[in-house]
């Protein structure tokens, strides 16, 4: 049964759904031209009537919790959870720079660390790293905002060499980052529009079930914190 993936958090409102054996059925991507939970109520309708899917005919949802955009997670993860509420449907969140890192992972990266970082305000990056070991794929740092010079002294501070993953959602800032980083770590780009593909792939792999309280503790993740609150 397909699973619906949402993401407000990192400049544009995506919404796609995507089937058991990871083919992406519908996908709709829109920048913050209109009321959040507006557009975000037609992109997904507008995916249900090209498809022929019926909410009823979902077994998920994944929604992404930041950082980024404070009203779009927000309005996001309130539509969200109001659909797995009322529909009985499985729900995940996860915080975009755990789903930036993901893919690196996947792809059997021979790094031990994996430092993940976005776009935050006033030159300043979110940044969190997740070690790989035996396996499996944890956090090693928890969520935090970092100026260049800082960024740049975490990375260096690794007992081994980490990959730097750096999310953008406008092209060219990738180029923009890669010359003003100039570190000597591999450097991996990473488009957020592929943010709710990879969301709903984890979701699909993972083994997480229907869980009204795990639900109701859903919030977005905030800079400094241990994770969502």
């Amino acid at each position: 049964m397909p699973i619906l993936s949402v993401d407000s958090s990192s400049g544009y409102s995506n919404t796609l759904i995507m089937d058991a054996d990871f083919n992406v059925i519908a996908e709709t991507i829109c920048g913050f031209h209109e009321n959040h939970s507006v557009l975000l109520f037609k992109q997904i309708d507008k995916m249900l009537l090209k498809t022929g899917i019926r909410l009823s005919d979902l077994s998920g949802i994944v929604v992404l919790l930041g950082p980024g955009s404070f009203t779009g997670v927000r309005v996001s993860l309130t539509i969200a959870k109001t659909l797995s509420y009322t529909l009985g449907l499985n729900i995940i969140g996860l915080g975009s720079l755990f789903v930036c890192a993901y893919p690196f992972f996947k792809s059997n990266s021979t790094s031990k660390y994996i430092v993940a970082v976005k776009d935050a305000i006033k030159n300043s990056y979110y940044v969190s790293a997740f070690i790989s070991k035996n396996g499996n794929f944890a956090p090693h740092l928890k969520i935090s905002q970092f100026n260049l010079r800082e960024l740049k002294s975490f990375v260096n501070g690794f007992d081994s060499i980490p990959a730097v993953v750096y999310g953008y959602n406008r092209k060219g800032r990738y180029e923009i980052f890669k010359s003003e980083f100039k570190e000597n770590v591999p450097l991996n780009p990473f488009d957020l529009l592929k943010m709710p593909y990879y969301a709903a792939k984890y979701m699909l792999e993972s083994t997480i079930t229907n869980d009204l309280q795990y639900a109701d503790g859903l919030s977005p993740y905030y800079v400094y914190g241990e994770g969502p609150f």
